[in-house]
């Protein structure tokens, strides 16, 4: 007795039309379909500057004829120059895309700049720490051929976030442009947003080089040094000699006279940049070729002072293993906040030469003296100071991460250990490292005001209060991580930090119902740096870091580890 065994054709599904630019038929489309979420978001958030800033310019009676307009050139251009410089040099702000590349084109690259830091900077050391290029580079693929790859997707998807953001500002300029010469030629707004993701790819090439040499983390934190660094010294060129001796390696420098929606181009700048981009990502791809996967040369070695890690328990080796990046980070916006208090005198002569000026600013921060390091440090390092301090939060928080998306926690949960005492510990743990980044802080900020021979009372008040409102938002990136995976710790942290900036930013020009901007967070801290506190915004900083460390404790203990 036979019995027959029919033969079956198991076949492949079809490629769809878009499976060799975002899919998984090669690196490239893999890269670009793991970033398309995020260029929206980018792409979006771009354009959502342009139209908050260009709507309300295009609408406000201020500059509804060219007269208006002229006479608020001519006040911009009576402006001494080093408060001038921290404006911009303003370009044709009498249309709408001079104004808008005026008065966004700035910041929009610092700010959109850290996903390509973050993205290059792991997109290869970082798999290869978790294993996961393993199996690609063992295919007939080469290793360099791979890391091109890799940068081309991150690069394609950069484009179309960059595309989308210039297809909302072409069209912001059509509809709410109000006189001749608002209209945006599409040219221009694409040429415009070209050198915005040139300054993007440009910082983080830095850390795709850097990342192999140093390790993911280490890479990271040099691509944040060149992004922010640049943009500092030239913002604060204007008010020191010193700062304006640094000109020469900030490509935001080279760059500042390239404005096509201000008909404006230099395109030899453009070219520069390029230059430093693409040898960045050449030494990178180089480097890649070269070292064993996952391994980082001897260069590794190099770190800032840290705690001894040993087996004292999971707040003793999460603050061991923090600490370097929360030194690193306190020292650079030490250097930031020195900057800014060396200049404090310059900035004060320039605000008083104009009665105008000043009165406004008194208007608007009533009480703050503008004559003394302290309010100056309100007034200008405030609101960039507690972004950056809040990434820093979210940064801290990616290596509090890395004991559940490694698998360490699985061992270490094998012990007697339960798992909501290594939650709060470990929780514990990242919020001493935002700790040990504000006493840092604190003690350079001190420094450099009682050199100019200030009160440093109220700065140092003042940076706690920064670092208490970095602990809140990291309190609900922890209770995030423990509810439901801790990989979205950091990213919930980073994305509460830019909405509460985006919300301080653009709400006041979005016309926002009240209700909505006074959920930011720093609305309800006062003036600190200042002296003047407001006891809603501390207590509520303060429930967010309790609720959100008990929250994750409890999280924990009911959901699976690594799921």
């Amino acid at each position: 007795m036979t019995a027959g065994v029919g033969s079956r054709t198991v076949r492949w599904p079809a490629s769809r039309p878009w499976s060799r630019v975002m899919g998984l038929r090669s690196v490239f489309s893999k890269t670009v379909r793991d970033s398309r979420r995020a260029a929206v978001v980018v792409g979006l958030v771009a354009g959502g500057f342009m139209f908050g800033t260009g709507a309300p310019y295009g609408g406000s009676p201020e500059f509804a004829t060219p007269e208006l307009r002229q006479q608020f050139l001519s006040g911009i251009l009576a402006l001494p120059p080093a408060l001038r410089g921290l404006l911009g040099e303003p370009i044709d702000i009498g249309t709408m895309g001079g104004f808008l590349a005026w008065r966004v084109g700035t910041t929009l690259p610092v700010i959109l700049g850290l996903w390509s830091v973050i993205a290059l900077s792991g997109t290869l050391v970082g798999e290869a720490a978790k294993g996961s290029l393993d199996l690609v580079v063992s295919t007939p693929r080469g290793r360099r051929w791979i890391a091109v790859q890799k940068i081309a997707g991150h690069g394609a998807a950069l484009a179309s976030a960059m595309l989308l953001a210039a297809v909302m500002t072409w069209w912001v300029g059509d509809a709410f442009g109000s006189l001749p010469g608002d209209e945006i030629p599409f040219g221009a707004a694409v040429g415009q947003f070209f050198l915005y993701g040139s300054l993007m790819l440009t910082a983080g090439s830095v850390g795709f080089a850097a990342a192999p040499f140093v390790g993911r983390m280490r890479g990271l934190a040099i691509g944040l040094i060149a992004l922010f660094a640049g943009y500092l010294i030239e913002s604060y060129s204007s008010l020191s000699p010193i700062i304006a001796s640094l000109e020469p390696l900030s490509w935001y420098s080279w760059t500042s006279h390239h404005r096509p929606m201000a008909g404006v181009t230099d395109w030899p700048s453009v070219v520069l940049l390029w230059a430093v981009c693409v040898g960045s990502l050449a030494i990178g791809v180089w480097a890649f070729g070269r070292r064993d996967i996952g391994i980082s040369s001897a260069l590794a070695w190099i770190r800032l002072p840290a705690l001894p890690g040993g087996i004292g328990g999971p707040l003793r080796r999460q603050l061991a293993d923090r600490t370097g990046m929360a030194l690193g980070f306190g020292i650079g916006m030490g250097l930031y906040a020195t900057l800014i208090v060396a200049s404090a005198d310059a900035f004060a002569e320039s605000i008083s030469s104009i009665p105008q000026i000043a009165q406004i600013i008194e208007t608007i921060y009533p009480g703050i003296d503008i004559h003394t390091a302290a309010g100056v440090l309100q007034l200008t390092f405030f609101g960039f100071g507690s972004f950056i301090l809040g990434l820093a939060g979210a940064a801290l928080l990616m290596g509090w991460a890395t004991d559940e998306e490694d698998k360490r926690l699985d061992v270490v949960l094998s012990t007697p250990l339960s798992r909501g005492r290594w939650a709060w510990r470990s929780g514990l743990g990242v919020l001493a490292a935002v700790a040990v980044l504000t006493s840092v802080l604190a003690a350079i900020v001190a420094l450099a005001v009682a050199i100019q021979g200030g009160n440093v009372l109220d700065p140092i008040a003042g940076t706690a209060v920064l670092g208490l409102a970095a602990a809140g938002f990291a309190g609900v990136g922890l209770a995030v991580g423990g509810l439901v995976r801790s990989s979205l710790a950091a990213g919930v942290t980073a994305g509460l930090v830019i909405a509460t900036f985006l919300l301080d930013t653009l709400g006041a020009a979005l016309d926002l119902p009240d209700p909505v901007l006074e959920l930011s967070l720093y609305k309800h801290l006062g003036q600190p740096m200042a002296g003047v506190f407001d006891p809603v915004g501390l207590v509520a900083a303060a429930v967010m870091v309790v609720l959100g460390s008990a929250v994750c404790a409890l999280g924990l203990t009911r959901r699976d580890v690594g799921r």
